[in-house]
């Protein structure tokens, strides 16, 4: 080693500068110049062509040679690649197709985009892919038209593309190569980003477009029902200048009518939960409320409940509607997806519904309201009634048609028992001879009591489980045997139209 260094040193004479010395040259000699590739792994359009592939490799694919968006996963990978894809745009400086059409989009549609960005969003790619030809929008078939099938097909062949560009570009850079050319490569991917580009726009524009169509024919029954109440707030208006508080002009009625028939076409696509019901129209309104005029609540709560009810809900639609219209957007055209909306619905059928049944029908009408009052008026003699009646305690539904057998025993219940039980009327059915037994049973305890109303006071109160300590051993038995067939009669009535007596039951407590 100590003779390796004089060796250096005899070499380096006094006649040598050190700077002139071969060492210094070795030290000091330019750097190799870079080749072009090299160079071109230098820049950020390399680095964004590298991540372009990597990403590309890593995208999700199904069945059909489609991309999976329906996962968090595959969006995310899809997602990473398209805004990828816009950098390379921006740094490649590619010409890109004008946005100003998005400035007719919908406010819903606005603000998925970013001002004066590309944005390729993972939505419309998934449109494109999927190519639909039709969407079903409360229950009505939409149509794309050929030129957006057409476009969206030609969106993927040129995703392919880009795609299978990309790994062809980068794989050039993997190695040295004579005809290597930064300007031919930049080149080349700047017009495979402007042909993507130009298909992109053309299928976005097209396909939101028509989605908005789409939106704006499906949103139809809420433009027409807002409409509607704009003029009748309008007459109300008017008419409330002149001192009236009761609008009841052939206009506004007519107004009225057709709001209806709006509520109940939209009921019927949007009410997925319910019957769907189209055919509940503005003479339940009207009759509604007419009862509230003429009838009280001591009369019959629930009677007078139901009308209430049925004009609050009128009301509650008019004020959603207004709600809709400061902010139109705010609808999801699939109406049943709008809860509010749908909740009123459900409420709009259920209420409207025993309205046509119970409100419309004279003898219907007439037998709830009896039966009400016969329910609310015991409930307010006993306490214990009142609160089972509030718990809604199973009891209930086996005392309710005692009573109202009871009430038959004495021809005071509107023929409630024969018009749910009509074998009461056939002299040779068994039914009708076991009530024939129960009435000369009854008519027998009947006229045992001197004062009136005491007996039945005392077979209500056995009814209703309430105890007596006055009534003798004698009289007991004799209020067993009634209560056993006055229980098997109430049966029999529940059973025979078990449909029509839940319903009739229900509009006569569930509204009080």
């Amino acid at each position: 080693m100590q003779q390796y260094e004089q060796d250096i040193e005899d070499d380096m004479s006094d006649n040598t500068s050190y700077d002139e010395s071969p060492l210094k040259r070795c030290m000091t000699a330019p750097p190799r110049p870079l080749t072009e590739l090299e160079e071109f792994k230098r820049l950020r359009e390399y680095y964004l062509l590298e991540k372009a592939h990597r990403l590309s490799s890593q995208l999700v694919q199904r069945d059909f040679h489609k991309y999976d968006l329906d996962n968090p996963d595959g969006q995310k990978g899809c997602k990473k690649f398209l805004q990828n894809l816009e950098k390379m745009c921006e740094v490649y400086d590619i010409k890109a197709e004008s946005r100003e059409y998005r400035n007719q989009f919908s406010k819903a549609y606005k603000i998925l985009y970013t001002q004066d960005k590309l944005c390729y969003l993972t939505e419309i790619l998934d449109s494109a892919q999927e190519g639909f030809p039709y969407l079903w929008v409360n229950s009505e078939k939409y149509s794309f038209t050929t030129e957006v099938l057409e476009s969206g097909s030609k969106l993927v062949e040129v995703f392919y593309k880009v795609q299978h560009v990309i790994r062809h570009m980068y794989t050039s850079t993997l190695q040295e190569s004579p005809d290597f050319s930064i300007s031919k490569i930049k080149q080349e991917i700047k017009f495979l980003l402007e042909s993507f580009d130009e298909t992109w726009v053309n299928f976005e524009k097209l396909y939101v477009k028509e989605l908005m169509d789409i939106e704006a024919k499906a949103r139809r029954f809420i433009f027409q029902a807002i409409a509607i109440d704009k003029d009748m707030q309008s007459i109300e208006i008017r008419e409330k200048l002149r001192g009236k508080i009761l609008v009841t002009s052939d206009n506004y009625i007519q107004l009225k009518s057709q709001f209806c028939k709006v509520i109940a076409k939209i009921n019927s696509v949007a009410n997925v939960e319910g019957k769907g019901r189209d055919d509940l129209g503005v003479n339940i309104l009207l009759e509604a409320e007419g009862i509230t005029r003429r009838v009280t609540k001591e009369q019959s709560k629930a009677v007078r409940t139901l009308a209430d009810s049925i004009k609050t809900n009128f009301q509650k639609f008019r004020e959603q509607m207004r709600k809709y219209e400061g902010n139109i957007e705010m609808v999801d055209p699939q109406l049943k997806n709008n809860t509010e909306l749908v909740d009123l619905l459900i409420e709009y059928e259920t209420q409207w519904e025993k309205g046509l049944s119970y409100l419309l029908e004279p003898k219907k009408y007439t037998q709830l309201m009896l039966f009400s009052h016969i329910i609310e008026t015991t409930a307010e003699k006993y306490i214990q009634f009142s609160e089972q009646l509030e718990c809604r305690d199973s009891d209930i539904f086996v005392t309710i048609p005692c009573l109202i057998v009871l009430k038959h025993l004495e021809n005071e219940d509107k023929n409630i028992c024969k018009y749910f039980l009509p074998m009461l009327n056939d002299e040779s059915s068994k039914i009708y001879m076991q009530f024939q037994q129960l009435k000369d049973n009854f008519l027998n305890f009947r006229n045992q009591h001197t004062k009136q109303y005491e007996y039945y006071n005392i077979l209500e109160k056995k009814l209703l489980g309430i105890q007596q300590n006055d009534i003798s051993d004698l009289e007991t038995q004799q209020i067993d045997r009634i209560m056993q067939k006055i229980k098997l009669l109430s049966i029999e009535i529940q059973r025979y139209n078990a449909i029509e007596w839940n319903s009739f039951i229900d509009a006569a407590i569930n509204n009080t």
